[in-house]
């Protein structure tokens, strides 16, 4: 599983319309009063969890039906637009686009009655936000993942180290030693193994370079400089970290067809032992041992260019799921979500190893050791970072405003085209993308009065100390 990114369309874009389940007779009820509750699950690996809980859930609630539909990968995003423009919409659905826009047009049910402030404070810290699980204070989401997943880590193989005569002593912390390891490990297997398997997506290239960046240049999380209020998308972090991959390219310390692969390609190719090292997320161990059998490995944190520490933004995206805010189901719904409460995250997260689950203290046997130690590492780099709209939530039609107003999303697409060679000058390409980025922030800002530069600009914040709501409250 690679980590998913939200359904990107506008659903403003489709009118601002009241939605309903469905029209008609309701065709969720039977004869016998039996309810049946439709379900759609976007998430690929938790299909067969999820018929874990429904099946469980159901054996408890012989009158309520779950119905789940799990939708296909490259096509989803089209359903669900059609079922908002049909009024088509499942009685509960996985987290789709921005939760502004999903308010907007009355898409989602509030669930206040469900998430009261004693079971909120059950919850890791980071899990509640606006525009995140809530807007002005009131819940949407059902959380499923914690805000401290999505950190990349270093996986390493220790067949690999084994063959090699290495041991844990050796996993790199800088990239020097990188570099030096992966000759050692060309020279030593005779061309057969190299250090480090790649890839030519975007968005892994995207995660990588954003963390390790913030080891030289910590202001600037996820393309943002919270210390001067603006985008940031050619700090020295950014540059220098694009220019050390193309190295590595170069010199043979990555796999050669690095370019030419893609992230399943690349995670093959280490579990094959063609490479020592691969870069990924938490939901990595999972697909190395329960899709593909291999459980001889280890993991740590990605070199950084002098074993400074990095971190990744908590919370950037969230993983849940909502209920229609018209579905004629709503008592048999709450009833899920609050079975969901006590079973969900042990099922879905901690049985499967895939994520820390959002909910703290669950319990339930993990299905491979190196899960606590991915869970340490996700909870030690992770850190929770200002954001604009916990200050002011009109930030949040800015920033949409802005994203559609420039042609580029992120730094991965660049690395991707400066490792193959298309782009040659890095440094170049990633300065003009910042001025752009600032120029059409600033223009913005002109259009959108009730924000100001003061919304994006955090003094009060420290680089690798989590950002608290009493941080916000001092800025008032």
């Amino acid at each position: 599983m690679k980590k998913q990114a939200k359904w990107g369309f506008s659903l403003l874009g489709i009118g601002l319309f009241a939605l309903t389940a469905c029209s008609g007779e309701d065709a969720g009820t039977s004869e016998d009063g039996e309810v049946t509750l439709t379900l759609w699950n976007r998430y690929p690996e938790l299909r067969v969890p999820f018929d874990e809980l429904i099946a469980n859930f159901e054996e408890e609630h012989p009158g309520i039906k779950i119905e789940k539909q799990d939708l296909p990968l490259g096509s989803h995003e089209a359903q669900f637009q059609t079922a908002l423009s049909e009024n088509q919409l499942p009685d509960l659905f996985t987290t789709a686009a921005d939760l502004r826009e999903l308010v907007d047009v009355g898409a989602v049910h509030s669930l206040n009655e469900v998430f009261t402030d004693d079971v909120k404070d059950q919850f890791y810290e980071g899990t509640w936000g606006e525009n995140f699980t809530e807007l002005d204070g009131d819940v949407y989401v059902f959380p499923f993942v914690s805000p401290q997943s999505g950190a990349f880590i270093l996986y390493y193989n220790q067949d690999v180290f084994d063959q090699l005569g290495l041991t844990e002593e050796d996993v790199p912390e800088t990239w020097d030693e990188l570099q030096e390891l992966g000759t050692y490990i060309y020279e030593e297997s005779d061309g057969a193994i190299h250090a480090l398997s790649w890839n030519n997506e975007a968005w892994s290239n995207e995660g990588v370079m954003n963390q390790m960046a913030t080891a030289i240049s910590p202001d600037t999380a996820w393309r943002h400089d919270f210390k001067v209020g603006l985008p940031s998308y050619a700090t020295p972090g950014l540059i220098e970290t694009a220019e050390y991959l193309k190295t590595l390219f170069d010199d043979g310390v990555m796999t050669p067809n690095s370019m030419e692969v893609d992230t399943a390609a690349a995670e093959a190719s280490f579990i094959a032992g063609q490479s020592a090292f691969w870069i990924s997320g938490n939901w990595t161990g999972t697909q190395l041992v329960q899709s593909n059998g291999f459980e001889n490995w280890g993991v740590a944190p990605m070199p950084t260019k002098d074993g400074s520490p990095y971190y990744y933004p908590a919370g950037r995206q969230v993983d849940g799921m909502h209920v229609n805010a018209n579905t004629e189901h709503w008592e048999e719904a709450k009833t899920f979500l609050e079975y969901s409460l006590d079973h969900l995250h042990e099922e879905l997260y901690v049985k499967t190893g895939t994520a820390i689950p959002a909910k703290m203290d669950v319990g339930g046997e993990a299905p491979y050791p190196q899960y606590e130690d991915i869970k340490q590492l996700q909870e030690e780099l992770a850190i929770t970072i200002p954001k604009p709209e916990q200050r002011n939530l009109e930030t949040i039609e800015f920033q949409r405003d802005v994203s559609s107003r420039r042609e580029f999303t992120g730094v991965g697409e660049p690395v991707v085209g400066y490792l193959s060679g298309a782009i040659p000058d890095i440094e170049a390409q990633l300065k003009e993308m910042d001025s752009t980025a600032k120029e059409i922030f600033e223009a913005t800002l002109e259009d959108h009065p009730d924000v100001s530069f003061d919304d994006f600009i955090f003094p009060n914040w420290e680089p690798f100390t989590p950002y608290t709501l009493d941080d916000y409250e001092e800025l008032e």
